[in-house]
């Protein structure tokens, strides 16, 4: 695996500024073909049981969230926040809706911006598990179907419309066997709603970081992939998220899956983590930023593999205005490496 560390601009390479001002450039380079972070998720409410309550939104907060996002090159925005019978729009399906059509005003600010929209399914039962519970991915299928012909209904006719996210966190049938009700199921679904529209699902790696001893080898992972896209249909872009895979170890397993997407005939990205986790044993620090050094050698490690970076996720850890401890240094940096390196 290489990692390296990289602040140049040489010829049609693109890197990024120092991150302080003392601090003597680095001689490495980054490649030039290395992707940047176009798609990020928006949140109205917390997407997790973990996030504290930031506040309430705002027409004027989402502004300039959508005014920073396209600063730093966003241009697909996926929409979340919220579990269970929470939304943040009018729905007529689900329990807690929003009384404000969050999800319109996002659709319209992202329009005026050139930007696109992603619409999410919930998370019904599904967060039960991490709260001492279980789950029903029978009633999660359903649910899910009756949202998405809601969100179709409501929001279908736009023209910044990319397509749908299906938000059930996928590691591998072994250890993650229910999932395969909704990845069998809802994916044909969302197809015969909309031909014509994408899907995205962003996976997590079964390492020794996420599962201890029972972690799978860059080459199991493949091994599984395999299987797995041999079962399901009608996803477009896997987004496997990056720091579920050891850092030593990043490269190795994007390198082992990308064969095996390529025969599904399937796109493969990556989420950019922007949050450390242990490498010695699972866990994650949620609210303190990577440093700009560790963005960027991960974004290098997997760009050769890859077609898309989203990140996770821009509000706490890219956000100029964040609070969380590195966001308005990492963002500085990032910003920079986006100015020096011009439009794509």
């Amino acid at each position: 695996m290489r990692i390296s560390r990289f602040y140049l601009i040489l010829g049609l390479v693109c890197i990024p500024a120092t991150i302080h001002a003392s601090e003597e450039m680095d001689s490495g380079v980054v490649d030039s073909d290395t992707n940047r972070i176009e798609i990020a998720p928006l949140f109205f409410g917390p997407p997790t049981h973990e996030y504290p309550f930031d506040g309430e939104m705002t027409e004027g907060k989402l502004s300039n969230i959508f005014d920073n996002m396209r600063k730093d090159g966003i241009k697909i925005v996926l929409i979340t926040g919220g579990w269970g019978e929470k939304v943040y729009y009018p729905s007529k399906i689900l329990k807690e809706p929003s009384k404000t059509d969050w999800y319109g005003i996002a659709f319209e600010m992202a329009l005026e911006r050139d930007m696109q929209v992603v619409l999410p399914g919930v998370y019904y039962t599904y967060n039960e598990q991490f709260l001492g519970g279980t789950w029903d991915p029978h009633k999660d299928l359903e649910i899910n179907k009756k949202v998405y012909r809601e969100l179709n209904e409501r929001y279908g006719h736009y023209s910044n419309f990319w397509g749908w996210y299906i938000p059930h966190e996928t590691g591998d049938r072994t250890h993650r066997g229910d999932i395969m009700v909704i990845l069998e199921n809802l994916p044909k679904f969302l197809k015969e709603l909309t031909p014509h529209k994408k899907v995205a699902h962003a996976p997590w790696f079964p390492s020794r970081i996420t599962l201890g001893e029972e972690g799978l080898s860059p080459a199991e992972t493949a091994k599984e992939w395999d299987i797995i896209l041999s079962m399901i249909n009608g996803i477009d872009l896997f987004l496997f998220q990056d720091s579920t895979a050891p850092l030593d170890e990043l490269e190795d397993y994007f390198a082992a899956i990308k064969p095996v997407f390529d025969k599904h005939l399937v796109e493969l990205g990556a989420v950019i983590e922007l949050f450390y986790r242990y490498q010695d044993r699972p866990g994650i620090e949620l609210f303190k930023s990577i440093s700009p050094d560790l963005l960027f050698d991960k974004m290098e490690a997997v760009s050769p593999y890859t077609v898309k970076f989203a990140c996770w996720e821009y509000q706490t850890h890219l956000y100029p205005h964040s609070k969380a401890p590195g966001a308005k240094e990492l963002n500085r940096v990032y910003r920079s490496w986006i100015n020096r390196c011009g439009p794509e």
